[in-house]
Protein backbone atom coordinates (compact mmCIF):
# COMPACT_ATOMS: atom_id res chain seq x y z
CA UNK A 1 0.00 0.00 0.00
CA UNK A 2 1.32 3.55 -0.92
CA UNK A 3 2.21 6.01 1.78
CA UNK A 4 0.46 9.31 1.73
CA UNK A 5 2.46 12.60 2.69
CA UNK A 6 1.03 15.53 3.81
CA UNK A 7 2.96 19.33 4.08
CA UNK A 8 0.83 22.15 4.93
CA UNK A 9 1.14 25.98 6.09
CA UNK A 10 -1.43 24.92 8.87
CA UNK A 11 1.26 24.57 11.80
CA UNK A 12 -0.33 22.50 14.64
CA UNK A 13 -1.90 24.23 16.98
CA UNK A 14 -5.69 24.20 15.54
CA UNK A 15 -7.14 20.74 14.34
CA UNK A 16 -6.66 20.97 10.60
CA UNK A 17 -3.82 18.34 10.04
CA UNK A 18 -5.77 16.10 12.80
CA UNK A 19 -8.96 16.44 10.74
CA UNK A 20 -7.61 15.59 7.14
CA UNK A 21 -6.13 12.69 9.11
CA UNK A 22 -9.03 11.13 10.31
CA UNK A 23 -10.51 11.46 6.96
CA UNK A 24 -8.01 9.20 5.56
CA UNK A 25 -8.32 6.60 8.18
CA UNK A 26 -11.32 6.88 7.90
CA UNK A 27 -11.49 5.77 4.54
CA UNK A 28 -8.08 3.72 4.64
CA UNK A 29 -6.99 2.43 7.97
CA UNK A 30 -4.22 0.63 6.93
CA UNK A 31 -2.88 3.76 5.47
CA UNK A 32 0.76 5.28 6.76
CA UNK A 33 0.65 8.77 6.92
CA UNK A 34 4.14 10.72 7.29
CA UNK A 35 3.62 14.44 7.85
CA UNK A 36 6.28 15.93 5.75
CA UNK A 37 6.05 19.63 7.29
CA UNK A 38 3.25 21.72 8.49
CA UNK A 39 5.36 24.83 8.82
CA UNK A 40 5.69 26.17 5.80
CA UNK A 41 5.18 29.58 5.95
CA UNK A 42 1.71 31.01 5.87
CA UNK A 43 0.29 31.12 1.63
CA UNK A 44 3.78 30.71 0.52
CA UNK A 45 3.25 28.68 -1.91
CA UNK A 46 7.16 28.80 -3.60
CA UNK A 47 8.35 27.38 -0.10
CA UNK A 48 5.82 24.46 -0.48
CA UNK A 49 6.83 24.17 -3.66
CA UNK A 50 10.13 23.79 -2.64
CA UNK A 51 9.12 21.50 0.67
CA UNK A 52 7.54 18.96 -1.93
CA UNK A 53 10.57 18.84 -4.46
CA UNK A 54 12.71 18.15 -1.41
CA UNK A 55 10.89 14.57 -0.93
CA UNK A 56 11.60 13.16 -4.42
CA UNK A 57 13.92 10.52 -3.97
CA UNK A 58 13.51 9.78 -0.64
CA UNK A 59 9.59 8.38 -0.32
CA UNK A 60 8.74 4.29 -2.41
CA UNK A 61 7.69 4.79 -5.98
CA UNK A 62 3.52 5.40 -5.87
CA UNK A 63 4.05 7.31 -2.94
CA UNK A 64 0.85 10.09 -2.61
CA UNK A 65 1.60 13.26 -1.40
CA UNK A 66 -1.14 15.48 -0.56
CA UNK A 67 0.06 19.36 0.06
CA UNK A 68 -2.18 22.03 0.95
CA UNK A 69 -0.68 25.57 0.80
CA UNK A 70 -3.66 27.23 -0.48
CA UNK A 71 -4.06 31.54 -0.36
CA UNK A 72 -6.70 31.00 -3.29
CA UNK A 73 -8.75 28.36 -1.53
CA UNK A 74 -12.76 29.27 -1.99
CA UNK A 75 -11.57 31.05 -5.36
CA UNK A 76 -11.51 29.68 -9.37
CA UNK A 77 -8.12 27.59 -8.96
CA UNK A 78 -9.25 23.75 -9.29
CA UNK A 79 -8.48 20.93 -7.23
CA UNK A 80 -6.15 17.97 -8.64
CA UNK A 81 -4.42 15.24 -8.64
CA UNK A 82 -0.87 15.09 -10.72
CA UNK A 83 0.85 11.78 -11.20
CA UNK A 84 4.92 12.22 -12.25
CA UNK A 85 6.89 8.97 -13.05
CA UNK A 86 7.29 8.36 -9.77
CA UNK A 87 4.76 9.61 -7.42
CA UNK A 88 0.83 11.06 -7.39
CA UNK A 89 0.39 14.53 -5.49
CA UNK A 90 -2.86 16.34 -4.86
CA UNK A 91 -3.57 19.60 -3.89
CA UNK A 92 -4.56 22.60 -5.49
CA UNK A 93 -3.59 23.87 -9.28
CA UNK A 94 -2.13 27.33 -7.67
CA UNK A 95 1.94 26.41 -9.25
CA UNK A 96 2.46 24.36 -5.93
CA UNK A 97 3.35 21.43 -8.05
CA UNK A 98 5.64 23.34 -10.24
CA UNK A 99 8.99 21.83 -8.62
CA UNK A 100 8.39 18.10 -9.26
CA UNK A 101 6.76 18.44 -12.12
CA UNK A 102 9.91 20.05 -13.82
CA UNK A 103 12.15 17.11 -12.03
CA UNK A 104 10.21 14.16 -11.95
CA UNK A 105 8.38 14.24 -15.50
CA UNK A 106 4.47 15.01 -15.69
CA UNK A 107 2.45 11.85 -16.54
CA UNK A 108 -1.26 12.89 -15.90
CA UNK A 109 -3.15 14.96 -14.27
CA UNK A 110 -6.77 15.64 -13.74
CA UNK A 111 -9.17 18.16 -12.35
CA UNK A 112 -10.57 16.73 -8.88
CA UNK A 113 -14.65 17.11 -10.28
CA UNK A 114 -15.59 14.24 -9.57
CA UNK A 115 -18.17 14.20 -6.16
CA UNK A 116 -18.25 10.48 -5.61
CA UNK A 117 -14.68 10.83 -4.57
CA UNK A 118 -15.18 14.08 -1.70
CA UNK A 119 -16.68 14.10 1.51
CA UNK A 120 -21.05 14.71 0.80
CA UNK A 121 -20.71 18.15 2.62
CA UNK A 122 -17.51 20.34 0.81
CA UNK A 123 -16.15 23.73 2.53
CA UNK A 124 -15.36 26.44 0.63
CA UNK A 125 -12.53 27.00 2.80
CA UNK A 126 -11.38 23.38 3.81
CA UNK A 127 -10.66 21.78 0.81
CA UNK A 128 -7.88 19.80 2.31
CA UNK A 129 -10.17 18.26 4.35
CA UNK A 130 -12.88 17.67 2.17
CA UNK A 131 -11.67 16.81 -1.25
CA UNK A 132 -7.65 16.39 -0.74
CA UNK A 133 -7.78 13.78 2.20
CA UNK A 134 -10.99 11.98 0.52
CA UNK A 135 -8.93 11.32 -3.08
CA UNK A 136 -5.86 10.71 -1.36
CA UNK A 137 -7.21 7.72 0.73
CA UNK A 138 -9.61 6.29 -2.70
CA UNK A 139 -6.57 6.14 -4.40
CA UNK A 140 -4.76 4.26 -1.74
CA UNK A 141 -7.29 2.11 -1.83
CA UNK A 142 -7.17 1.50 -5.50
CA UNK A 143 -9.29 4.12 -7.65
CA UNK A 144 -7.62 5.49 -10.56
CA UNK A 145 -6.54 8.77 -11.02
CA UNK A 146 -8.57 8.99 -14.79
CA UNK A 147 -12.05 8.15 -12.81
CA UNK A 148 -11.24 11.73 -9.99
CA UNK A 149 -12.19 13.75 -13.49
CA UNK A 150 -11.20 15.31 -16.54
CA UNK A 151 -7.58 16.01 -17.99
CA UNK A 152 -6.05 19.19 -17.15
CA UNK A 153 -2.53 20.80 -17.84
CA UNK A 154 -1.09 22.20 -14.15
CA UNK A 155 0.09 26.14 -13.13
CA UNK A 156 3.04 26.35 -13.37
CA UNK A 157 5.20 28.77 -10.93
CA UNK A 158 8.30 30.75 -12.24
CA UNK A 159 10.29 29.45 -9.61
CA UNK A 160 13.11 31.92 -8.30
CA UNK A 161 16.82 31.05 -9.65
CA UNK A 162 19.80 32.96 -9.82
CA UNK A 163 20.85 35.87 -12.10
CA UNK A 164 23.93 36.29 -14.21
CA UNK A 165 25.55 39.86 -13.38
CA UNK A 166 28.04 39.64 -15.49
CA UNK A 167 30.67 37.10 -14.01
CA UNK A 168 28.27 37.01 -10.99
CA UNK A 169 25.46 35.48 -9.81
CA UNK A 170 22.70 37.05 -7.67
CA UNK A 171 21.39 34.68 -5.58
CA UNK A 172 17.78 35.06 -3.49
CA UNK A 173 16.52 33.37 -0.81
CA UNK A 174 14.08 31.32 -0.66
CA UNK A 175 13.32 29.78 2.59
CA UNK A 176 14.43 30.87 6.46
CA UNK A 177 14.60 27.70 7.63
CA UNK A 178 14.03 27.18 12.09
CA UNK A 179 17.15 27.62 12.88
CA UNK A 180 17.79 30.47 11.17
CA UNK A 181 19.56 29.72 7.89
CA UNK A 182 19.37 31.21 4.43
CA UNK A 183 18.30 28.85 1.78
CA UNK A 184 18.90 29.74 -1.42
CA UNK A 185 17.77 29.39 -5.09
CA UNK A 186 21.40 28.16 -6.22
CA UNK A 187 21.53 24.26 -6.62
CA UNK A 188 24.76 22.62 -6.15
CA UNK A 189 23.85 21.24 -9.84
CA UNK A 190 24.07 25.04 -11.26
CA UNK A 191 27.38 26.52 -8.65
CA UNK A 192 29.23 23.60 -10.16
CA UNK A 193 28.22 25.16 -13.58
CA UNK A 194 29.37 28.24 -12.91
CA UNK A 195 32.62 27.31 -10.88
CA UNK A 196 33.86 25.43 -13.71
CA UNK A 197 37.43 24.98 -12.30
CA UNK A 198 37.33 27.66 -9.80
CA UNK A 199 38.10 25.82 -6.18
CA UNK A 200 35.28 26.19 -3.62
CA UNK A 201 37.38 28.20 -1.60
CA UNK A 202 37.81 31.01 -4.04
CA UNK A 203 34.48 32.41 -4.02
CA UNK A 204 32.75 35.23 -1.68
CA UNK A 205 29.27 35.76 -0.79
CA UNK A 206 28.29 39.79 0.11
CA UNK A 207 25.37 39.61 2.37
CA UNK A 208 24.41 42.60 3.18
CA UNK A 209 27.93 44.45 3.32
CA UNK A 210 29.41 41.03 5.29
CA UNK A 211 31.53 38.78 2.95
CA UNK A 212 31.84 34.91 3.63
CA UNK A 213 34.87 33.43 2.14
CA UNK A 214 34.78 30.61 0.46
CA UNK A 215 32.38 27.54 0.46
CA UNK A 216 32.46 24.99 2.91
CA UNK A 217 31.57 21.32 3.78
CA UNK A 218 30.09 21.44 6.81
CA UNK A 219 29.31 24.22 10.52
CA UNK A 220 32.49 22.58 12.44
CA UNK A 221 34.53 24.39 8.96
CA UNK A 222 33.85 27.92 11.19
CA UNK A 223 34.79 29.14 14.36
CA UNK A 224 31.88 29.46 16.61
CA UNK A 225 29.02 32.63 15.69
CA UNK A 226 31.00 32.56 12.58
CA UNK A 227 29.05 32.92 9.01
CA UNK A 228 29.39 30.71 6.97
CA UNK A 229 28.50 29.03 3.34
CA UNK A 230 27.74 25.53 2.48
CA UNK A 231 25.44 23.04 0.11
CA UNK A 232 22.85 22.27 2.59
CA UNK A 233 21.15 18.60 2.70
CA UNK A 234 18.47 20.08 0.19
CA UNK A 235 20.68 20.32 -2.59
CA UNK A 236 20.64 24.30 -2.42
CA UNK A 237 23.32 27.01 -1.22
CA UNK A 238 22.77 27.90 2.42
CA UNK A 239 24.27 30.32 4.51
CA UNK A 240 24.80 29.91 8.21
CA UNK A 241 26.52 31.12 11.58
CA UNK A 242 27.81 28.65 13.82
CA UNK A 243 25.65 28.86 16.84
CA UNK A 244 23.35 31.54 15.69
CA UNK A 245 21.01 32.43 13.68
CA UNK A 246 21.90 34.08 10.28
CA UNK A 247 18.70 35.73 9.49
CA UNK A 248 19.01 37.56 12.77
CA UNK A 249 22.53 38.38 12.47
CA UNK A 250 22.95 38.81 9.36
CA UNK A 251 19.51 41.00 9.05
CA UNK A 252 18.85 39.20 5.88
CA UNK A 253 15.09 37.79 4.57
CA UNK A 254 13.63 36.76 1.33
CA UNK A 255 13.73 40.19 -0.26
CA UNK A 256 17.89 40.12 0.42
CA UNK A 257 20.01 39.85 -2.75
CA UNK A 258 23.18 38.05 -2.39
CA UNK A 259 25.97 38.48 -4.68
CA UNK A 260 28.20 35.34 -5.61
CA UNK A 261 31.93 36.11 -6.89
CA UNK A 262 35.21 34.55 -7.69
CA UNK A 263 37.86 35.69 -5.74
CA UNK A 264 41.52 36.92 -7.46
Amino acid sequence: MPVITLTTDFGTADPFVGLMKGVILSIAPDATLVDLSHEVAPQDVVAGALVLESALGYFPDGTIHLGVVDPGVGGERLPIAVRTRRYIFIGPDNGLFSAVISRDELVEAVALTKDKFHLATVSDTFQGRDIFAPVAANLHQGAKLKQMGEPVEPRRLQLPEPWQVGNDLELHIVQVDRFGNLITDLTEARFDEWLGQTPREQVALDVNDITIHGVVNTYSDRHEHRPLAYIGSLGRMEIAIRDGRAADELGADQDTVIRLARQA
